[in-house]
């Protein structure tokens, strides 16, 4: 997604699930995984409608010319965050990282939900994950009788 007047984004993608619908684009809806490694307005529903030529199900802005069944569009975007890591706000501080030096490994990574970065830079990251949504589940198992986890 990269023209004169917008910033370079990029997203890494990989589909997770593909289910046959007669209702969706090509008769497959597919349950995908994305990973944006910028930060750009609408980034994740931009590529998924211009480049990978498939909108987001119940995406009304960016499904174009596209026909999407009355039924997508009546539930709502079906798009949701799931996983998320974050710079700790306070353990990165110069205050905040001698305390977190200073407290026993156990207490440090107690729940998995905090860690330190994996790219070199030992920063202290927060991490929150969910499952998916049950109704992007729904959709998935009332679209067909044959699935395919991809």
């Amino acid at each position: 997604d990269n023209n004169k007047r917008m910033k370079p984004a990029v997203t890494v993608w990989r589909s997770r699930r593909q289910v046959d619908c007669p209702e969706a684009v090509d008769g497959v809806l597919t349950l995908v995984e994305l990973k944006p490694k910028t930060g750009r307005y609408h980034q994740l529903r931009r590529h998924m409608a211009w480049v990978c030529k498939r909108p987001l199900v119940g995406d009304r802005s960016y499904s174009g010319n596209i026909e999407m069944s009355k039924q997508f569009l009546d539930h709502g975007l079906y798009l949701c965050s799931n996983k998320v890591s974050l710079l700790h706000p306070y353990y990165n501080t110069e205050e905040g990282r001698k305390q977190w030096e200073a407290l026993d490994t156990e207490d440090k990574y107690r729940g998995g939900m905090i860690c330190l970065s994996d790219d070199g830079s030992n920063k202290v990251l927060v991490h929150a994950e969910i499952e998916v949504p049950q109704y992007f589940q729904d959709l998935l198992d009332t679209s067909t009788s044959s699935a395919s986890d991809v």
